[in-house]
């Protein structure tokens, strides 16, 4: 009997270390295969559809070089398609490391891109000499048939990514199926055993608590999250987001009720609260001054969270710094010279202004503004005098309107446009006639003004009310109809558009 035993423990044991020794080869495999499949496949997919993205972008960059006015525009896309095709030359690098199929083939689609380089410098050296419509010719046609085809090229590496991707996965299945029956056969030794396979569940089991703290450390470090109570309080923060903001937990914690959303108005507070009150997901941008008084943009996901009774007890918010693509936007949407709006936000603001304005039950006031005999300024002057003009004009509209939801605008050459609410027709004119006279008072000489001794502007101003169904090209039309008027009594004035006549 002890004989018996001792050969069927002895039998067990060695079961064990077979079952021991194969489950280490599978697992090994198994590891070697999920290695195999994020070195190539996920790797190179990644890769390329980054460079597809960035070939798309630089697609993009050009559009706006053969659009651009100046050589400060070209200058600044230029480097942009730098930067990217830098990025393109790295992610071959990854793939040309990585790639198990037929090096030729990352050959020649890097050798492809390669060539499309003096093609790009081609178009940029005729739009800086002018050449706008063979510059369109060449990116319209070569260029776009150069990305075409390099797109073409490194699908085919993506596609022998995929395949790879498929072979992997179909050798990790019948690996599992073999371990399956494998474990099978040695079952009754694993029973046999269950006291040893209970102490590596422990020891599991601690590892597993080691990693999900760790896991929550990673977290914490670099996710920038906060917890929120009914009032939009925060009650924890991570650390991420406090070295964002550059503030301790505890100063967080100490912020009041909705400081996180202090720059939204109380309309879009009072919307924010039914979405997530209703146990649904808000999705935001929010604007954050930090202690250095830098502007931080954050995309924010406030999530509700729910316990057993589906009672929501808080709110998780999660955040993506933004502010690169917020800057780039504001980029987009402001005069190079100024800094003012320019006519392709006016496009955008306007209308939503006059929509808020009526919500509000409040008077919108729009004025136009040209700077009087600016031709002659220039001519007299100089362009880079003219130039000076503009700047001061510009300054003088963003002191006079700081409030939240007042707008200044250049709308091209020496023309302006102020869009701001008031409660009365009275102050519309107000603000515009000082405006108008702080210009004046700056003195500045223009010996060619028919109005006065110096820099004047002349204005048209159209009051948009609450029972007004002009549309923006309407009321634009009325306003530059009033600055007529101004100049042809003069200049130098304000004209109220009269709408009865």
């Amino acid at each position: 009997m002890k004989n018996k035993v001792l050969l069927s423990f002895s039998i067990t044991i060695l079961l064990l270390i077979i079952l021991g020794i194969n489950s280490i080869n599978k697992m090994s495999y198994l590891a070697s295969i999920s290695q195999k499949l994020y070195d190539h496949p996920y790797t190179v997919t990644s890769a390329t559809k980054t460079i597809q993205s960035k070939i798309n972008e630089m697609e993009v960059h050009m559009q706006k070089i053969v659009k651009s006015t100046t050589n400060n525009e070209i200058t600044m896309h230029s480097q942009h398609l730098n930067i990217l095709s830098n990025e393109i030359n790295h992610q071959f690098n990854i793939i040309f490391e990585r790639y198990l199929g037929d090096k030729m083939d990352i050959t020649d689609s890097y050798e492809y891109f390669l060539k499309q380089e003096p093609l790009r410098k081609n178009i940029i050296q005729l739009i800086k000499n002018k050449k706008i419509v063979k510059a369109s010719t060449l990116l319209n046609d070569t260029q776009a048939n150069y990305a075409f085809i390099l797109n073409k090229k490194v699908v085919k590496l993506v596609k022998h990514a995929q395949n790879k991707a498929r072979y992997f996965n179909e050798e990790a299945i019948k690996s599992k199926e073999e371990s399956l029956l494998f474990f099978i056969l040695t079952l009754t030794a694993i029973v046999i055993s269950i006291l040893i396979i209970l102490y590596i569940l422990m020891k599991n089991i601690a590892k597993i608590d080691r990693d999900t703290k760790q896991h929550f450390h990673l977290l914490d470090q670099n996710i920038m999250s906060v917890s929120l109570d009914d009032n939009l309080k925060i009650t924890t923060a991570s650390h991420a987001l406090s070295r964002q903001l550059h503030m301790s937990l505890d100063e967080l914690k100490m912020t009041p009720s909705n400081w996180l959303f202090k720059d939204y108005d109380k309309n879009n507070i009072n919307d924010l609260y039914q979405v997530i009150q209703s146990g649904k997901n808000w999705h935001g941008e929010i604007k954050i001054t930090n202690i250095y008084n830098e502007i931080i943009w954050l995309k924010s996901d406030i999530y509700p969270q729910f316990d057993d009774d589906f009672e929501i007890t808080e709110y998780s918010n999660i955040f993506t710094d933004i502010t690169d693509r917020k800057e780039l936007e504001e980029l987009s949407k402001t005069d190079g010279l100024t800094g003012l709006n320019n006519r392709r936000e006016f496009d955008n603001v306007f209308p939503n202004q006059i929509s808020v304005s009526k919500r509000n039950k409040e008077l919108l006031a729009f004025v136009i503004i040209d700077i009087d005999h600016f031709k002659q300024y220039n001519d007299n002057y100089g362009h880079q005098e003219g130039d000076v003009v503009i700047k001061k004009v510009a300054s003088i509209l963003k002191e006079s309107l700081k409030r939240p939801l007042d707008y200044s605008f250049r709308l091209g050459g020496e023309e302006f446009g102020m869009v701001y609410a008031v409660s009365t027709q009275e102050n519309a004119l107000s603000i515009a006639v000082k405006v108008k006279d702080t210009i004046e008072n700056e003195k500045i000489k223009h010996s060619g003004n028919s109005a006065s001794n110096y820099i004047t502007i002349s204005s048209g101003l159209y009051i948009v009310d609450i029972n007004d169904t002009s549309s923006v090209d309407e009321i634009y039309k009325k306003a530059d109809e009033a600055l007529y008027i101004s100049k042809e009594n003069g200049r130098n004035k304000v004209t109220v558009y009269k709408k009865n006549g």
